[in-house]
């Protein structure tokens, strides 16, 4: 909720920048234009004698409607040194000589110059106020079709809307659109800029369909204008798109949204290279920094964090150039950054520009209250994600302070959002009286006025049942969840939205846990049919979470899905668990192990059905087409407040039910994998597992650790103590190289995790599926005793016992592939990385917001190079190195082998699981895209990967602790369904070489046959006989990890041939020389 301010109020900002030129006299006079050519080349001397000399011309000729146009130079910052005081004075005593002087129509012409320099100086109520002296001289102006009354309550539309005043600022917009109409003059520029402006209000006011209509008519009438014109040219269309963009972000279709705001930046670019006008120049800048602001709102609705970040930083360094250090815009921009490395999890650089937008707003002349509360609510956030309560609660309260001073007594929004974010920090840290005093605040007032009957007041019902039930006052918690479960159960003649009708059912799984939880907390007595009963409740919950899928369209509601269904799949696990318990009845514990397996699935499905590029091999780009479009149908007509009717949600609701039958017929793959119903009997698991492997499932339920042990012969469900050794993972990838550390750690892991349930491991081969923190852990290193010396590790830990894989889902045993066998053995792609490639990047690209800086950073690799050269020649296979390892060859030429050896950084991501990424070489041509060198996770379910394996052992993963293995599940389930049957990957950064010659010894085992489980098992232990020093620590090699299948793959290699003829040789040769040596001793 906090990142999403930053996002509301870019795409605010970009309203309000709609259009800022009025129509200037088309009168060309040269000298005005070579004074903005002299400014431009900093000629600053020059340009001030010329203005004088003018000014001077046009007095003693008393030609005085000429003047308006100095008001620019007189005002100008730039002409005075940055005096903003003494430029307005300027300006200000060569209006008032105008005033007295010119006639009407250039009267208000220079009232119209002088108030944008006010606007430029942050005095916008000047601006406006300024405005309303100019209409009695718009009034005599009596020239046929003049615009001049038009103009003005247009321009008065724009300083309302910066003041804030949204409905005063469409009033004047439509009164400008209407006198316009009435002059009947054909000026397709005015029109452009009120259809644009009023574009811009419907946006606002949540009427989709009508700023579309007026952005559409924006674009049509600038058609009809001059293009030799630069304005007409470049900037107006630069700005309909930056409108459009915000446009196309609301209605969910985000990337199109970012490739207009592109088009946008590089039309205002345009405008400014060829620009000598020196406000519109500056205008031109700022909308820039705007565009990109709202791109990394749009890239943080796609969950793009990383992306995003980048993109307001860029932007806040182009601030730095047309702002003072304390101007408002530089503090809002070190507002939105530090909401935005929140999001990223950057808590320790968030906290740094946080605070030095605090500072900064103590001297800043245009900070206003709301901006200093926005910035205390942000550093509150920082504060309560770093654990710190204390200074959390003290800037929370600070905040609150201010807002109240800001808002008064009205209650927006946004600020319900904020009080509501410090009620349920309250009642978390059981600061009873607050949370419950700010909760009834909120309750009480969304309960009459303007909000009663609508989803504020649904929400702060919940919360106030929220806040309850983590006080544990169990009783007032099932009262007021039951009566948000009441919510559209209304009193006769009350009428509830039919938008907010729907929308609140798909809030409602939140009532339900609360309620749910709440009568099972306050009950001692629990029998099997008081557990059915809330059972019953909660899996109502979950299949209004499967129908509220499908409305998904930001990162924020994507996480607010995957987080309700985690809290209600983990509740109904805790239920069936407890069922099992008292009843015996396998058929719940067979239910709650395949609840568990569907959850993964459901956090992937989520995060695909953000992405509107997504695409699948085998589906018809039409067919996903059609996807993307009935579900655009369905978010937009709950988005859009113009249309009160229900009925256009049940048609969208309809046509999709049809096409996803239509899906399940002729695409069941597809269909399966993204739709159906996930939650499948396993009760066949045990026939599906092979003789000789055991299959250890570890299992989370709230916060206690389970472990599910099931083999052909065995089934067991043991819980385990996971309490004091849930922080011995974090602390061992902190000491990876002490074995005084790490001696009691890896044995106190081994006792809790690996002790209980080791009876039941009656079999060399085993396969782990991990969860939550256990992911970051090598299963392998666990030792069963304390150990001496990291070579004893192989002898005493699970490594010297079994042969251990990994798999992240039980779901895999039930769809079982049969494996393949692929003619080409090998191919291998391995960009290096080196100094030449990225310098020569470097030098292709022209635009800095472009520059992939990440990318210059990555570590060259040449063990990787070496390595897949000497293995393509002994496979017989391809290499691709440097330049030549693209993502273009890599999805045309990877599929059909049985090896894919894919030698490049990877980045497993916790925090946005579906951009885990592969990267390849940059091309140089200059034609490629920002990131268009990374293949993301969610791009590979459109490749086709068919091998017995694929290799990926330079995998980092981002933020370890937070969301563990969710990149790494993203990854190996896109690989799986591209057509890899395993993958040998990182669990965390592995030095280059040890990893090299890992996988050297792994291929030479693959070579004889082995199976791959077995033949990473001895590679890692002859590593360890090999390696001295720090290289024997299982830092250096217990990451390394197979995915999957572990069945052996069928190579024919060259060192096997030649090997068999060289040992042919031999033989025939000593044997040769047997018989010779016996004749001679017989002589």
């Amino acid at each position: 909720m906090k990142f999403k301010r930053w996002i509301f109020f870019s795409l605010f900002h970009s309203i309000i920048f709609l259009s800022v030129f009025t129509t200037y006299s088309q009168e060309k006079i040269m000298t005005v234009k070579e004074i903005q050519i002299l400014i431009e080349q900093d000629s600053l001397e020059k340009a001030r004698a010329a203005v004088s000399t003018n000014i001077a011309h046009y007095r003693t000729k008393k030609i005085y409607d000429s003047l308006y146009k100095y008001i620019q130079f007189e005002g100008s910052f730039k002409l005075n040194s940055g005096d903003k005081k003494l430029a307005i004075t300027k300006a200000e005593t060569l209006l008032k000589e105008i005033t007295k002087n010119a006639s009407p129509h250039f009267v208000v012409e220079a009232i119209t110059e002088m108030g944008w320099i006010y606007d430029d100086a942050g005095q916008h109520h000047k601006s406006y106020n300024l405005l309303e002296s100019a209409t009695p001289y718009a009034i005599q102006n009596k020239e046929p079709k003049n615009t001049d009354i038009a103009g003005l309550e247009y321009r008065k539309g724009y300083y309302a809307s910066k003041l804030g005043n949204f409905p005063l600022s469409k009033k004047h917009y439509e009164k400008a659109l209407q006198l316009l109409k009435k002059t009947g003059k054909e000026d397709y520029v005015f029109y452009n800029q009120v259809y644009n402006a009023l574009g811009g209000m419907m946006w606002q006011e949540s009427k989709l369909d009508s700023a579309k209509f007026y952005f559409q008519q924006a674009v049509k009438v600038l058609e009809k204008t001059d293009e030799t014109d630069i304005m007409n040219r470049f900037y107006r269309p630069a700005l309909v798109k930056m409108n459009l963009a915000v446009l196309w972000n609301a209605l969910g279709k985000n990337q199109e949204a970012i490739t207009i705001s592109e088009e946008s930046i590089k039309g205002f670019q345009e405008y400014i290279n060829r620009s000598t006008d020196e406000a519109r120049t500056y205008k031109a800048k700022n909308n820039q920094c705007v565009v990109i602001d709202n791109m990394a709102a749009f890239y943080n609705t796609l969950g793009e964090y990383s992306r995003s970040q980048e993109l307001i930083e860029y932007s806040f360094e182009q601030k730095k150039k047309l702002f003072e250090k304390n101007d408002i815009n530089l503090i809002i921009s070190n507002i939105i950054l530090a909401e935005a490395k929140t999001a990223s999890r950057d808590f320790e650089g968030a906290a740094k520009n946080a605070d030095q937008a605090l500072e900064l707003l103590k001297t800043s002349h245009g900070a206003d209250l709301y901006w200093e509360a926005a910035a205390l609510s942000t550093r509150a956030t920082i504060y309560e994600s770093m654990e710190d309560v204390e200074n959390a609660a003290l800037f929370y309260e600070k905040a609150e302070t201010l807002y109240r001073k800001s808002m008064g007594n009205t209650f927006t929004k946004d600020f319900l959002d904020n009080i509501l974010e410090y009620s349920l920090f309250a009642a978390k840290n059981q600061k009873k009286e607050k949370a419950i005093s700010l909760a009834k605040e909120t309750y009480n007032f969304t309960h009459k006025g303007d909000f009663k009957n609508t989803l504020q007041e649904f929400y702060h019902t919940i919360n106030l049942a929220q806040v309850y039930y983590l006080l544990k006052e169990y009783g007032q918690a099932e009262k007021i969840s039951e009566e948000a479960l009441r919510f559209n159960v209304i009193k006769k003649g009350e009428k509830i939205n039919a938008t907010d009708s729907i929308l609140s059912q798909y809030r409602k799984p939140e009532a339900l846990l609360i309620n749910a939880q709440s009568k099972y907390y306050s009950t001692e007595n629990k029998n099997p049919f008081f557990l059915k009963g809330l059972l019953d409740q909660v899996e109502e919950g979950v299949a209004i979470l499967d129908q509220r899928k499908k409305v998904v369209s930001n990162n924020e509601d994507v996480t607010l899905l995957i987080t309700e269904n985690e809290e209600l799949l983990n509740f109904a696990e805790k239920l069936r668990l407890e069922l099992f318990q008292m009843t015996k009845d396998e058929v719940y514990l067979d239910k709650l192990i395949a609840l568990h397996e569907s959850s993964i699935y459901n956090r992937i499905r989520s995060r695909l059905n953000l992405r509107d590029n997504v695409a699948f091999q085998h589906i018809p780009k039409e067919v996903v087409s059609r996807e993307n479009t009935l579900k655009a149908k369905m978010v937009s007509s709950l988005n859009d407040s113009e249309n009160s009717s229900i009925a256009p949600f049940f048609e969208a609701s309809e046509n999709w039910e049809q096409f996803l039958d239509s899906l399940k017929e002729n695409y069941p793959r597809y269909y399966k994998m993204r739709y159906a119903t996930l939650e499948e009997p396993l009760n066949d698991l045990q026939q599906k597992i092979p003789t000789n492997t055991t299959v250890v499932r570890y299992i989370f339920i709230e916060n206690e650790l389970y472990v599910f042990v099931v083999s052909p012969s065995i089934k067991k469900m043991i819980r385990l103590n996971y309490s004091p050794i849930k922080n011995h993972i974090s602390e061992l990838q902190n000491d990876e190289f002490s074995v005084e550390k790490m001696r009691p750690l890896l044995y106190e892991l081994y006792r809790a995790l690996w002790f209980p349930l080791e009876k039941y491991v009656r079999t060399e081969k085993v396969v782990i599926v991990p969860d939550r923190d256990l992911f970051n852990l090598s299963f392998e290193t666990l030792t069963t005793k304390p150990m001496r010396n990291f070579q004893e590790m192989a002898s005493i830990s699970l490594l010297a016992k079994y042969y251990i894989s990994y798999n992240f889902s039980l779901l895999l045993y039930k769809d079982k592939r049969k494996v393949a066998d692929y003619s080409s053995e090998f191919i291998a792609f391995a960009p290096g990385f080196n100094k030449e490639m990225k310098e020569e990047y470097k030098l292709t690209i022209k635009d800095s917001v472009a520059l992939d800086k990440t990318y210059l950073t990555l570590l060259p690799q040449p063990f990787s190079e070496d390595l897949v050269k000497q293995y393509a020649k002994v496979f017989d296979g391809n290499y691709f190195i440097n330049e030549n390892a693209s993502k273009e060859l890599f999805i045309n030429r990877a599929k059909e082998h049985k090896i894919i050896h894919i030698g490049t950084h990877a980045e497993s991501n916790n925090i946005s699981p579906d951009l885990s990424r592969l990267i390849f070489a940059k091309k140089t041509n200059g034609e490629e895209n920002y990131d268009e060198n990374s293949l993301y996770s969610y791009e590979i379910y459109n490749i086709d990967l068919s091998s017995n394996l694929a290799i990926l052992t330079a995998c980092e993963t981002g933020k370890p602790t937070y969301q563990a293995g969710e990149g790494m599940i993203s990854l190996a389930h896109a690989f799986n369904y591209a057509g890899s049957e395993s993958i040998l990957t990182s669990l965390w950064e592995i030095d280059e070489e040890s990893s090299a010659k890992i996988v050297k010894l792994f291929y030479d085992n693959l070579s004889v046959g082995m199976p791959k489980d077995e033949a990473l098992r001895k590679a890692k232990l002859s590593y360890i006989a090999k390696a001295e020093g720090r290289t024997v620590a299982p830092q250096y090699w217990a990451g390394l990890v197979l995915i999957g299948d572990t069945a052996p793959i069928d190579l024919n290699n060259n060192v096997a041939w030649w090997w068999y003829v060289l040992a042919g040789i031999v033989g025939s040769a000593l044997f040769i020389f047997i018989i010779r040596n016996n004749k001679e001793k017989q002589a």
